[in-house]
């Protein structure tokens, strides 16, 4: 009984800790701005974002925003990868050893190409789907 006990236990903590739902971190959060400021290093220091998509989920964060100085758009939309190591967020440089059929690919979303989130959740396992936008 006691064995059986413990095997559900163990099966519960696994599939849960796998099927955790993601979130947007709040506006002004110390999450939310490490991460914005990993894209901000590409900006104006002053620059805002308007944030089109922002989930994190068990270490992994994908976002989406548009470079924003003076409420006008600055830059051209960008989107990331994020990975939580060692205490801190590091974008992860995902294309590396990707091939893929044109560079235009490595640019867009994976929402306009769900072949990109499959590609970097088969290179990266731990790397949760449910981060990454989807079609409606």
């Amino acid at each position: 009984m006691i064995k059986k006990l413990f095997l559900f236990v163990c099966i519960f903590f696994s599939v849960t800790a796998f099927s955790q739902t993601p979130y947007e971190p709040l506006k002004g959060s110390p999450e939310r701005k490490e991460i914005l400021d990993i894209f901000r290093k590409d900006c104006e220091d002053k620059c805002q974002f308007k944030v089109h998509h922002f989930l994190i989920n068990n270490g992994w964060a994908c976002a989406n925003v548009t470079p924003l100085l003076n409420g006008e758009e600055y830059a051209e939309p960008r989107w990331g990868l994020f990975r939580k190591t060692n205490g801190s967020w590091k974008q992860v440089n995902w294309s590396n050893g990707v091939e893929v059929k044109n560079d235009f690919e490595l640019i867009e979303i994976p929402i306009q190409n769900s072949r990109i989130a499959k590609i970097i959740v088969k290179k990266y396992p731990g790397c949760p789907m449910n981060i990454f936008p989807r079609k409606y």
